[in-house]
């Protein structure tokens, strides 16, 4: 049903949008996982539900993650720049990674207001 969404040089274009920003920035994946532990720690306090919600969130990304070395493995260092599979996984890690970190900066600024 959706089999032109796979292919589509738009959502592909998109994607490669999404994580220009994430590939200027060294260290995203530390610095989202150190945005994890600060969000945890404001919502365990605030609101369980949402605690919850960021653990799934970083245990999905933290797998996504895993998942898509392995495909840089399997498919090759030259081939993953060009792939479709490669480009929407490591799209979809780090919007990801955007989300825990966006939470986080959310956290801190409600704190000190």
């Amino acid at each position: 049903m959706f089999s032109w969404l796979k292919h589509s040089r738009v959502v592909y274009i998109l994607s490669n949008l999404l994580v220009l920003p994430a590939t200027l920035i060294p260290s995203i994946d530390l610095i989202s996982n150190i945005s994890f532990f600060i969000a945890f720690i404001f919502f365990l306090n605030s609101n369980v539900f949402l605690s919850l919600v960021l653990c799934a969130a970083f245990i999905i990304k933290n797998n996504s993650n895993y998942r898509f070395k392995l495909l840089l493995i399997h498919k090759g260092e030259e081939v993953s720049k060009t792939d479709y599979e490669c480009v929407y996984l490591y799209a979809w890690c780090t919007l990801l990674r955007y989300f825990l970190i966006g939470l986080a900066v959310n956290r801190v600024f409600i704190f000190f207001e």
